[in-house]
């Protein structure tokens, strides 16, 4: 889990006043907290996470020496400027379900006697905050020759998780082609 020290902003202070002063602003909200708490990051700091850390990751927000167990709800990002503008967090309550997305990530797609087509880039699913899932990875380093669909319910899932996919589980997520016949002279 990522660590992203915050500190709580001033909402009478304009975000584009912090932006130009080097932060990056965001809010932290959920079901159990009496009321959204703003928040400004060092744009520095903000940059180092989402390496990490996509929508949907689970992250440990340090509010001014108070840890919250959080999930980046949204990441307002701006690719002309390479700007965070924004990161949203939805604060994590042990035992309440969230509702959420999951990259699916390919590796060893060259060991494939095929063309290998991805259908769908990411999952939505729900889970308690302890069976969230980081990235979903099909590695397909011995895997079956004769498998040409690949769909949500044959997902490998870390032991131990317990998921609901919202995502149909019949859909197909990679789809392997055949290679085109040579045309006979």
């Amino acid at each position: 889990m990522t660590m992203l020290k915050a500190e709580k902003r001033d909402p009478q202070v304009k975000a584009k006043k912090l932006r130009r002063e080097g932060f990056v602003t965001g809010v932290l909200y959920g079901k159990e907290m009496k009321e959204n708490i703003a928040l400004k990051f060092e744009e520095k700091e903000a940059l180092r996470f989402m390496k990490d850390a996509k929508e949907g990751a689970q992250a440990s927000l340090d509010i001014e020496g108070e840890t919250v167990n959080a999930m980046v709800k949204n990441i307002d990002y701006d690719p002309m400027s390479k700007k965070v503008l924004a990161l949203d967090f939805q604060a994590l309550v042990a035992g309440e379900k969230v509702s959420t997305t999951v990259a699916v990530k390919l590796e060893h797609t060259d060991m494939v006697q095929g063309i290998v087509e991805q259908e769908m880039e990411e999952i939505h699913y729900k889970a308690d905050p302890s069976n969230l899932l980081d990235t979903i990875v099909i590695d397909f380093n011995g895997y079956p020759a004769d498998v040409r669909d690949i769909h949500v319910k044959d997902l490998p899932i870390p032991e131990g998780k317990q998921v609901h996919f919202i995502t149909p589980e019949d859909a197909v997520v990679v789809h392997i082609g055949e290679y085109a016949a040579a045309p006979e002279e």
